[in-house]
């Protein structure tokens, strides 16, 4: 078969690509493409991007705990079934997840994990034609954002804390920073036909879009795909003010549940400012990031860049407000509407919604796949062109 693997990075538009393959699953087989998806117990379940495959390749079991073994034998079987003539794979795990560098002593550890990680995909993907799509974020706008979801979400990943400040981060996170490094590993190992990275600015890419841009390069622009459109959203960031209030919240532990429900006040608050302002690292951070990544960069761009636009460290030239601080008072205002907003009755409902749900995924697997199906139905029915 053709295997398109779609292997990220994260924050370069991922979830909104999985998003609208997941909502075109079964206009795509019609079209001879395979976006495969998972069944339990017989009912198909909708994961929306193959991160939990990718994850399994490393040893860990999340939903819907599944082996390596049986996630290909689904999809290997599918593809067969429907005569598919290509399939793809999509998740920014591939490229990140497991190992977590949180999670390894040092850089050599990492980088055996990491080698490990993709030779056991190898033997599963030998013998087809498989093309490596993936989008590159510039080093310091990735570190920036990465800063963003890990505050965000940090409580919910791992019970000690990750985030300490951003230089702490920065030096945890320079083994994936090594952007050609970690590609020669993917080609090393996985001898793909072709190797597409992209570099990730909006302004740069097909119709100014991820999707469209990724349909493009996959070679289904063509193909009349009835749901959602190429602005399709899926996760929304952060306004720099509420991650801030965020590092707060980090300081006290609490159950995932809890953290769930303060994790959406923050994002509706976020989206109320009508302006979501990023968050920023200072100016001798990103210098430091951008010296680090030089020869990296350099490399990278010899060898695998195709497109006209080179990858560059950073999106666009640094001035002085997108260095500047976040001035007290701000945070002191969102501090004081995130108060507000949690206290109200909806967000007490919300915990008991939350709370029920995963009680369904963990003892009432049949009944959580059913709930699945009447999502499906709900997507097909809001998103439909």
């Amino acid at each position: 078969m053709q295997i398109l693997l779609h292997i990220g990075q994260s924050k370069t538009g991922t979830s909104a690509i999985q998003a609208y393959l997941t909502l075109n699953r079964l206009r795509l087989v019609e079209a001879g493409v395979l976006y495969p998806g998972v069944t339990i117990g017989g009912m198909p379940v909708d994961l929306g991007s193959h991160n939990s495959l990718a994850d399994a390749l490393s040893g860990l079991s999340r939903f819907p705990n599944m082996t390596v073994d049986q996630y290909f034998g689904q999809f290997f079987d599918k593809a067969k079934r429907i005569d598919a003539e290509r399939m793809i794979l999509s998740g920014e795990h591939f490229f990140g997840g497991e190992p977590r560098i949180w999670n390894v002593l040092d850089e050599k550890t990492y980088l055996e994990k990491y080698k490990k990680k993709i030779e056991v995909l190898s033997r599963y993907l030998a013998g087809h034609e498989v093309t490596l799509l993936i989008y590159l974020r510039p080093q310091v706008d990735w570190l920036a954002s990465a800063i963003s979801q890990t505050v965000r979400i940090e409580p919910l990943i791992k019970s000690q804390p990750i985030y300490h400040d951003d230089y702490q981060f920065f030096e945890l996170a320079k083994p994936v920073l090594r952007y050609c490094s970690l590609i020669d590993i993917w080609v090393e190992y996985l001898r793909p036909l072709e190797v597409m990275v992209i570099p990730y600015e909006r302004k740069l890419l097909y119709r100014m879009s991820s999707i469209a841009d990724f349909l493009c390069r996959a070679g289904l622009e063509k193909v009349n795909l009835p749901f959602g459109d190429e602005e399709l959203q899926v996760n929304k960031s952060l306004s720099w003010e509420y991650i801030e209030v965020k590092k707060i919240l980090n300081r006290i532990p609490k159950s995932k549940n809890d953290e769930r429900v303060i994790i959406k006040s923050l994002e509706r608050l976020s989206a109320r400012t009508g302006n979501v302002k990023p968050y920023r690292i200072s100016r001798e951070l990103s210098r430091e990031v951008e010296e680090f990544v030089a020869q990296e960069n350099i490399d990278l761009n010899e060898r695998y860049v195709k497109t006209d636009a080179p990858l560059k460290a950073h999106g666009a030239a640094l001035n002085e407000s997108d260095m500047e601080t976040l001035h007290e008072d701000k945070i002191a205002v969102a501090w004081t509407a995130f108060k507000k907003e949690y206290a109200r009755p909806y967000y007490r409902l919300l915990k008991l919604d939350y709370a029920f749900r995963e009680c369904l995924r963990q003892h009432a697997g049949p009944l959580h796949s059913l709930l699945h199906q009447l999502k499906r139905l709900y997507r097909a029915f809001v998103y439909r062109k």
